[in-house]
């Protein structure tokens, strides 16, 4: 018996850490995609979290994004396992950064 109430309480111990590493990284997540959208819309943005879903490498939240002089949007911020996000509205349209954010790779 002691076995079994054993093996439960270091379950419930840690399915909590997986649940606070997961809340940390989300928050990370969220922090990045408000920047990028600042970035993007401009810094009286008003942003707020609809949704996480999590798949194989990448996490994709989902914001309700409210410019200063524009309406309602729905942007979709996709981070990657190496921290490299993007934005992309509801329907799947890229946003991409302004010219002066977009790195210039100079190959020869």
């Amino acid at each position: 018996m002691k076995k079994v109430l054993v093996s439960s309480i270091g379950i419930i111990l840690a399915t909590g850490a997986v649940s606070a590493f997961a809340g940390k990284q989300d928050r990370e997540n969220l922090a990045q995609c408000k920047a990028d959208i600042e970035s993007y819309y401009g810094d009286s943005t008003r942003t707020r979290l609809r949704s996480i879903k999590r798949s194989s490498g990448e996490t994709h939240l989902r914001l309700m994004v409210n410019p200063k002089d524009g309406e309602n949007t729905v942007i979709v911020c996709s981070v990657s396992s190496d921290g490299a996000s993007s934005l992309a509205t509801g329907d799947g349209v890229a946003l991409s950064p302004s010219e002066s954010e977009q790195k210039v790779s100079l190959v020869q």
